[in-house]
């Protein structure tokens, strides 16, 4: 076949040719290319195309940032914990919500729990429909803000976010503590460095959501 990009290398490389998850490190940074090789690794440069595929990759090199090389030691590990901590917040966030608020509600303190349970008194369906229409209108507001020209896209999502969020909340469709929990969700996404491995984080939190739903905390653990 036809491979105009490393992109496509990539995918001709991967063992897995589903595989949702990516095994190679494509990226266009000089520092990067030149930090890897002087590790040992193969950098695959290809004429035309300004991204190299970095190889073998293991899953903390998509966590890394070549900005944690120019901090000092304690502020770079303070970093990248910080982007761990994110990726356990917005692959488990909703799940646990499910969780806590249809099978679990003891996890939570009384005064918590009553919170969120006096919240959702007026949403009409299960925490999960709502947890799940919420994520898909992220994820839409997400690829909206991509295509959108640069001048308008950030700032047509933020406001329709706003719209979006306020509207939900005075009409009853979704409970208070749910916006915060989306938003807290769309942030934590953003801080994994490399694309590839946040599209993948972004698919992976509707299987724990899907298997936390039918399973419970079991399914969750």
């Amino acid at each position: 076949p036809m491979i105009l990009s490393n992109g496509q290398l990539h995918r001709h490389l991967s063992r897995r040719k589903k595989t949702m998850f990516p095994t190679l490190l494509l990226t266009e940074r000089p520092d990067r290319v030149a930090y890897n090789l002087a590790q040992g690794k193969i950098a695959i440069v290809m004429q035309g195309n300004a991204f190299v595929l970095l190889l073998p990759s293991v899953f903390y090199d998509f966590m890394a940032s070549m900005d944690d090389l120019y901090h000092t030691y304690w502020t770079s590990r303070f970093i990248v914990i910080l982007r761990y901590l994110g990726l356990f917040i917005t692959i488990t966030l909703p799940s646990l919500y499910v969780v806590s608020t249809a099978y679990n509600p003891e996890l939570f303190r009384v005064q918590l729990a009553l919170t969120i349970a006096g919240s959702r008194i007026s949403v009409p369906y299960p925490a999960f429909i709502e947890v799940f229409l919420m994520l898909l209108m992220m994820e839409f507001l997400t690829e909206a803000s991509l295509r959108l020209p640069k001048m308008i896209g950030s700032t047509a999502t933020t406001v329709g976010g706003l719209i979006l969020g306020q509207a939900a909340t005075e009409a009853a469709l979704v409970s208070n503590i749910m916006v915060i929990l989306i938003a807290a969700v769309a942030i934590s996404n953003f801080v994994i460095p490399i694309n590839a491995m946040g599209f993948a984080m972004r698919g992976v939190k509707y299987l724990l959501l899907f298997i936390s739903t039918l399973f419970g905390m079991i399914g969750f653990i």
